[in-house]
């Protein structure tokens, strides 16, 4: 007689149903599509306010008493009004028409300047000054100006890059902001991973599914259907960023390259595999929910600690004691990821550090398993992370 027992599933299979079953949760939640849509416009909003930040201000300067052309060519970020004679030059500056003056008469050059004028319109007028200043003393001394100028052009200087840059200030501000974006995703993502776990914990359904699946399988399948959710946002977050780089061309070389978002994306895969099955291991240690805040704490401080160690290498990427710690998990979940954004990096190095990465996911994982194992069917009471380990 053949057996009526159901035939037991694979390992696999048992996966696949918890992570489909997570899938399908955070995909009907309208928080989740909130919760995109907000970080969509905070990227939006980053880079807009960037653009505006780092475009280049224009600032008028009135000429009175010579032709434009005899003040040479303007500084950058100036913009040349010409005038009569020096009384208007004056009178403009005073009544704001202008940010300075330059206003040529008897053979000299006088600036006007009010108290609150822009530096970058006092810089540009006393240019103008000395370059009609310097076109003057040429005419004087028939000092043949198109040969001179030739001359200087063949000399130099000429600009030649050598070594690896860390990235201009934009450039690194622009990458740290990002990767601090990806990594609260992270914080986000993990603790609706360990609260999944309580609710279901409190609620006594866990003793329903691991009626049928093991501890392991189970924890498994939450995290990954939690972290595919999170990976989709991040790819629409990524969408975004290549999106603003096509709006705000002004600024687009402050902006990680595609090489660079690639990499950030996944760097996050990474991080949020390591730090994921911590929070659903705390998430085992309590039946209440209102307990959570004080079992994560651990699992924060470690998620938070890249954060601040990327801030303070920020002000110099290529610092000795950084070129170590953007090796050590989880510092390189944001570190390598910084350095390729502003091209501190090479694929080998990244290489390397993910390799390392991996190895700390694996323990992080058998740690985190057997706590989970250990706490998740002792109900009405909150387990230490040392019990559960001992356990």
């Amino acid at each position: 007689m053949k057996s009526t027992s159901p035939k037991r599933r694979g390992s696999w299979a048992d996966v696949w149903l918890v992570y489909r079953r997570e899938i399908d949760s955070r995909l009907a939640s309208k928080g989740y599509f909130v919760g995109t849509l907000v970080m969509v416009l905070a990227i939006f909003g980053l880079v807009v306010g960037l653009d505006y930040a780092n475009s280049p201000k224009t600032e008028t300067v009135a000429v009175c008493g010579a032709p434009a052309e005899r003040f040479g060519t303007p500084p950058a970020g100036i913009r040349v009004r010409s005038c009569a004679q020096l009384s208007e030059a004056k009178a403009r500056t005073i009544d704001k028409k202008v940010g300075a003056a330059v206003a040529v008469s008897g053979g000299k050059a006088t600036v006007f300047v009010r108290g609150d004028s822009p530096e970058q319109a006092r810089t540009g007028a006393v240019a103008l000054a000395e370059s009609w200043a310097t076109a003057r003393g040429y005419d004087e001394q028939h000092v043949d100006v198109d040969r001179l100028e030739r001359t200087v052009a063949q000399a130099g200087p000429h600009v030649e890059t050598v070594g690896a840059g860390a990235g201009s200030t934009v450039q690194v501000g622009t990458a740290v902001s990002m990767m601090i974006i990806l990594f609260m995703q992270i914080i986000g993502q993990g603790s609706l991973v360990a609260q999944g776990v309580v609710e279901e914990k409190s609620t006594r359904i866990v003793e329903v599914l691991l009626s049928t699946l093991t501890p392991l399988r189970l924890m498994t399948g939450k995290v990954a259907g939690i972290g595919t959710a999170a990976v989709v946002q991040i790819l629409v977050l990524v969408a975004a960023v290549a999106g603003a780089r096509v709006v705000v061309s002004s600024q687009a070389d402050a902006l990680p390259g595609t090489t660079a978002l690639a990499s950030a994306a996944l760097w996050f895969l990474l991080s949020f595999a390591l730090f994921s099955c911590l929070f659903a291991a705390a998430g085992s240690l309590v039946s209440r929910p209102e307990d959570l805040q004080s079992v994560l704490m651990p699992v924060m401080v470690m998620a938070m600690a890249p954060v601040g160690v990327a801030a303070g290498a920020a002000g110099n990427l290529s610092a000795g004691w950084v070129q170590v710690v953007q090796y050590i998990p989880p510092f390189s979940g944001l570190l390598m990821p910084l350095q390729a954004a502003v091209g501190g990096v090479s694929l080998v190095q990244q290489l390397a550090a993910g390799a390392l990465m991996l190895a700390a996911t694996a323990a992080c994982m058998t740690l985190a398993a057997r706590i989970y194992r250990n706490s998740i069917l002792r109900i009405g009471t909150t387990v230490r992370w040392r019990q559960a380990l001992a356990a």
